[in-house]
């Protein structure tokens, strides 16, 4: 269902100045400005990193003398049950989002009602008119408001969707027959409780996506229908299954939607579209592809409100910003955010372009896809089928006067010598590189072919990131005595440390939001002489820390210490924690990864008898097929990835028993794989079982020299590719 903000233009402009008026916004500067159509002022300017939203919450409150509510879950219940009551059963759930408020008490002769905008008396006049009673306005968080009403209304889906199916029986294709929509753009999808079963179905699956706050929306056909899951906070979840009688009507009304060819099933496609929900107006990309019981489609969800992003509403601690601000304002240098897919890269680049966007420089983007669109930036997509790719693109950049540069990635030699040299010629470069850590995006580099010169006078800074979830406020407690003492072994201050437990203010999930990691190496005279030395990573890393360099993993224990995640999450995301030891000089350092607690026998057993864990890198789908089905069939249990990056990834969620690698992959081939894993203490005796193409001594020397375990020619039967796995994991076990 899509609801429109009701709060009115004058009673957000009016909390706008009474916040700038209390000190909360400067009303000199740039943050002043206020355009956002979805969500009110408080929520708005917190996201943006201006200040807490309670901390605002309590200072508006304090300075009019309002009442506040605070939505938990202990609490939740009695709120909701107020929505049912008979007192206030003429207002729906879509009126009370659409006006951020909700019922907090209900007397005799008074309502009172926690809003979002105390400043709206609109609202509070149209309830006095249609409940017949005085309405008392009273102050509380928007997020909580909208997270109670939106779980409210989720407790009557499992109805809705039944009742859209049962109406979509007498003829479900004929809702998807209307005609396309040219502005798919800026459409708008309508909650027409009269419209089509097949547009009702349509709008509530990409309704639900969005008030869940999903990053993405998967619709996969199977067998037994269409299965519709979200990814939120980086973690997947299943909504629902709609029937086979309807699941291709779906995939074509949402197509349709997007600007695609919905009579063209046989072949990919991409599209967008634009929505407005109770949770604000969205940017859908939208990407089918033909499988064998239909056509897959994938949703990004992106919101439209880019000029919210900010260094600080992405979690960069103070003293990163400062850093990273003075680099942003030099020039002759390329700046590099490094990490894999999905641990926020583009929304840091993001950051750096608005925080460059003063109107004084010309800034130009080579794209793949546009994500964002920004005013005053000119912003390229790359199309490969009229051979405009990222060093292509750079190349025309350069010829249009740019100040700033952003190319979406470095994933050749050409365009990462070409964005070297562009900063030579007086160009501030932003991109993005696949590497496993600040320093490894140097080795990366020289692995592309830039000379160390260039690169050690190129560089100005880089900054490796990842994403992991935040506990939920609500329903956070205090680890048990156990977890303490996993703590303690690896040197943690307990006092502040929290685990998750689940709620339903955060689907039981136990954590709400996500918020980064980050290391920040700037690229100091120190660094550079490292780098033009030719030093590894470990000696650039350490040379870095003069400059204030930290780890990942050292920065990920200062948000465990604080209790904004969890130390599960941090090793979901980074592996396994070091223990910390005390130096000669006194200061503390990481050793190897603290081991687990030692589980108890009949779990030990249990895990003897465990189906060893191989991991397949290849990019071949048909090999890959093959590969897998003969392995598990011989009792492997087998994880897939179809290049080195997603291998990666792979590795530090799963930590296999044997990696069994292709030699050439796009992004990131199997040497590089192979360098990078030796290279970690953690994954250094994860044995490789290397697939070549080229059967030559050389090659296979080269394979042993840089660590491979044993190798295998491609060309040999898939059944001796198997027996060298066993022999392998056999001789290691000797």
């Amino acid at each position: 269902m899509m609801d429109e903000l009701l709060v009115s233009k004058d009673a957000q402009v009016s909390l706008v100045r009474f916040i700038a008026k209390i000190g909360l916004i400067d009303s000199k500067s740039g943050e002043f400005d206020y355009s956002c159509t979805d969500e009110c002022p408080i929520l708005h300017y917190s996201k943006r990193g201006c200040f807490d939203e309670w901390e605002a919450i309590n200072r508006v409150a304090e300075s009019l003398d309002l009442k506040r509510y605070k939505v938990s879950q202990s609490n939740y219940e009695r709120f909701a049950a107020l929505l049912e009551d008979p007192a206030v059963s003429k207002i729906d759930l879509a009126t009370w989002i659409a006006m951020r408020a909700a019922p907090a008490e209900i007397e005799p002769n008074l309502i009172i009602i926690m809003m979002a905008n105390p400043f709206d008396q609109n609202s509070r006049r149209m309830l006095e008119f249609n409940l017949g009673r005085t309405v008392q306005g009273a102050i509380g968080s928007e997020r909580e408001i909208i997270a109670l009403l939106s779980k409210k209304r989720r407790s009557g889906d499992l109805y809705e969707l039944d009742k859209i199916l049962s109406d979509s029986a007498e003829d479900p294709l004929q809702s998807a027959s209307e005609e396309p929509l040219h502005n798919q753009e800026s459409c708008l999808i309508n909650s027409d409780l009269e419209a089509a079963p097949v547009v009702r179905l349509a709008n509530k699956i990409l309704a639900d996506a969005v008030n869940l706050g999903a990053s993405d929306l998967h619709i996969a056909p199977e067998k037994e229908g269409l299965a519709v899951r979200v990814r939120v906070d980086g973690i997947m979840r299943k909504l629902f299954t709609v029937p086979n009688t309807v699941k291709n009507a779906v995939v074509s009304r949402i197509k349709l939607l997007g600007g695609m060819d919905i009579s063209e099933k046989r072949k990919p496609q991409d599209g967008r579209l634009r929505i407005k929900t109770s949770a604000g107006v969205k940017d859908l990309r939208l990407s089918t592809v033909p499988t064998l019981y239909g056509e897959n489609l994938v949703a990004r969800i992106l919101s439209t409100e880019v000029s919210a992003i900010s260094f600080e509403s992405l979690g960069m601690p103070a003293d990163m910003v400062e850093h990273f601000e003075r680099v942003l304002s030099g020039s002759s240098r390329v700046v590099l955010v490094s990490g894999p897919t999905g641990s926020g890269k583009t929304s840091t680049l993001y950051s750096a372009l608005l925080y460059l966007a003063d109107g004084k420089r010309n800034i130009v983007t080579v794209e793949d896809p546009i994500e964002y669109r920004i005013r005053g930036i000119t912003q390229i997509q790359v199309n490969k089928r009229i051979g405009m790719d990222f060093a292509s693109g750079l190349k025309s950049i350069l010829r249009q006067d740019p100040d700033v540069i952003m190319v979406g990635e470095v994933r050749d030699d050409e365009t990462a010598e070409i964005a070297m040299q562009a900063a030579q010629t007086g160009h501030l470069v932003l991109s993005t590189i696949h590497t496993n850590s600040a320093p490894a995006a140097v080795t990366r580099l020289v692995d592309l072919n830039v000379p160390h010169f260039l690169i050690a006078s190129s560089l100005g800074s880089i900054i490796a990131q990842r994403l992991v979830r935040m506990l939920c406020p609500h329903c956070a407690t205090a680890p048990s005595s156990q977890a303490l003492e996993r703590y303690e072994a690896l040197g943690l201050d307990t006092e502040l440390i929290k685990e998750a437990q689940g709620c339903d203010l955060c689907c039981q999930s136990g954590f709400k939001g996500r918020t980064a990691i980050y290391s920040f190496l700037e690229i100091c005279e120190e660094v550079r002489a490292a780098i033009r030395e030719n030093r590894g990573e470990a000696e650039i890393a350490e040379r870095a820390r003069a400059a204030g360099y930290r780890t990942l993993e050292e920065y990920a224990r200062i948000l465990l210490c604080n209790g904004t995640t969890s130390l599960d999450e941090v090793e979901r995301v980074l592996g396994p924690l070091s223990a910390v030891e005390v130096s000669h000089n006194g200061e503390q350092v990481l050793s190897a990864p603290c081991p687990q607690q030692t589980a108890p026998a009949s779990d030990s057993k249990k895990k003897t008898l465990s189906k060893p864990k191989v991991l397949l890198v290849e990019d071949d789908d048909d090999v890959r097929f093959i590969l897998t089905a003969l392995l598990e069939k011989e009792m492997f249990e087998v994880r897939e990835a179809r290049d080195g990056v997603e291998a990666l990834e792979a590795v530090y969620q799963e930590f296999p028993d044997l990696i069994l690698c292709d030699l050439m992959m796009p992004r990131m081939d199997g040497l590089e794989l192979l360098e990078r894993l030796k290279r970690d203490a953690r994954t250094a005796k994860i044995p490789m079982l290397m697939l070549t193409a080229a059967d030559s001594e050389e090659n296979e020397l080269e394979l042993l020299n840089r660590g491979a375990d044993d190798f295998v020619s491609k060309a040999a039967r898939a059944d001796l590719v198997v027996a060298r796995v066993h022999r392998l994991l056999s001789r290691l076990a000797s």
